[in-house]
């Protein structure tokens, strides 16, 4: 099964500080409880071709930083989590104010299993709407410390 879901949030902050919050490192200060596990290299750090482990609700998920363009402030992930699912995650940043961005991101799955279909199957848009605004509130909440 196959499933892709976009979404878009503003930043109020200028897109050289709302950027790098979409890395691995960055988001250790809004996203409650990630916590990366730094494999190649084995630093925090944020380049294309890093791999890095996190804990996800059912286990754990490896993911790969496969383009990572700072000047176009453009990223793309893919995150494997084993017997389930791998999923394309693409974070595109704008500017159209000198303080604010605005931020599209899309998340793109393809079933590994029966297990991974059923997940899958689970997703709405409407969730990953939900999920566009805590990630808005988690952004500000940090943004404000």
């Amino acid at each position: 099964m196959k499933a892709t879901f976009t979404g878009k949030l503003e930043v109020r902050a200028p897109i050289e500080r709302a950027f790098p919050l979409f890395s691995p490192p960055g988001e250790v200060h809004w996203v409650p409880g990630w916590n990366p596990e730094f494999v190649e290299p084995p630093v925090s750090s944020w380049e294309e071709g890093q791999v890095f482990r996190t804990q996800e609700e059912r286990g754990e998920a490896i993911w790969v930083v496969a383009r990572l363009d700072r000047d176009a402030h453009e990223v793309e992930y893919y995150r494997v989590e084993p017997g389930r699912y791998v999923a394309r995650i693409v974070v595109v940043c704008r500017a159209p104010a000198a303080d604010r961005t605005l931020v599209a991101t899309g998340y793109s799955f393809v079933g590994l299993s029966a297990v991974g279909d059923g997940d899958i199957g689970a997703m709405s848009q409407e969730a990953y709407d939900a999920k566009m605004a805590r990630w808005t509130e988690w952004i500000e909440r940090h943004l404000a410390q």
